[in-house]
């Protein structure tokens, strides 16, 4: 058996590109073609399906992928953790946040785990559309609302709480007339919560997938938007911002706030090494620490309160 073609095509998987898998290795793309095709000459099977535009799998492909895969990651992690008691976490965790997670929280995260784990790096892609975890290659996510579906492994780490925010020129009454302002993206209205009250206006002035623009609209008078009420804190505090509830039929306010989940979510197709485990993890520890940001409830503690 031929590792380095095998490794090559298992790559070109996980990759959905020979271009990618040939990144990845660090080895020309006419090599990686090359492993591919000798090893499906060697097995006398076609493992994959090439156009100019993309591959895909045949069947006997993927029979061999499910059967291979496990092994070179288990290849993988024993060369990125070398030998046991002797080095400590090492490899590249790649992954995806949107443009409003907090930057604070998540660099706290990285400049500790990797102060115990130096031999750890980071690439992280910044994105508010749902990442595919094979043609961005990554091995975590942290989406809000809606995770990604049932080809995933998502794991809640905390709870935002949402408010319907306004310039103090509207005043404090409800005006079921204010212009609206609306986040939107490719992500979809996943990352609001799934709330009646505070479901996404039909016809917005405004539409953004910037949490943080869309407060500076509100700031600025341009209508009433639905915020992270952490984000919006010292705003309000400075009467810079006020709650806005919207009047109902009847007479009555409706509801000023509601709540979304963080999660972070994985591959399925693989198992999780170590290194994202262990990262997953003190993540989760930094989301909880006590200096977490106001209005972010973590996960375990929402569970505590229930």
């Amino acid at each position: 058996m031929d590792l380095n073609a095998t490794l090559a095509f298992v790559t070109v998987v996980e990759c959905g590109a020979f271009s990618g898998a040939a990144r990845l290795l660090d080895i020309p793309r006419s090599t990686v073609s090359a492993r591919v095709a000798a090893l499906e000459a060697h097995l006398g099977v076609v493992l994959l399906r090439r156009t100019t535009r993309r591959i895909a799998l045949t069947d006997d492909g993927r029979a061999y992928y499910e059967r291979v895969a496990p092994a070179i990651a288990a290849l993988r992690e024993a060369e990125d953790q070398g030998v046991p008691g002797v080095s400590a976490l090492a490899g590249s965790i790649r992954m995806s946040v949107p443009f409003d997670f907090s930057f604070e929280a998540l660099s706290e995260a990285i400049v500790s785990f990797r102060a115990a784990h130096p031999g750890i790096r980071f690439d992280i892609l910044v994105d508010d559309s749902v990442s595919d975890f094979v043609d961005d290659n990554l091995d975590m996510a942290i989406r809000g609302g809606n995770p990604g579906g049932d080809h995933v492994i998502a794991r809640r780490i905390a709870s935002f709480s949402f408010g319907r925010f306004v310039n103090p020129a509207y005043g404090k009454a409800a005006m079921p007339d204010a212009p609206q302002l609306a986040f939107k993206s490719r992500a979809a209205p996943a990352a609001l919560p799934r709330s009646a009250a505070l479901a996404p206006p039909a016809h917005p002035v405004v539409a953004t997938n910037s949490f943080a623009l869309l407060k500076q609209l509100a700031l600025k008078g341009a209508g009433v938007a639905v915020l992270p009420e952490h984000a919006c804190e010292p705003e309000v505090a400075r009467g810079e911002l006020v709650r806005w509830a919207l009047a109902t039929p009847a007479g009555k306010s409706s509801p000023t706030s509601s709540q979304a989940g963080l999660y972070l979510v994985y591959p399925s197709r693989r198992e999780l090494s170590p290194r994202v485990k262990a990262f997953s993890d003190h993540l989760v520890n930094t989301l909880e620490a006590p200096a977490e940001a106001p209005g972010v409830v973590s996960a375990s503690r929402s569970r505590q309160r229930r």
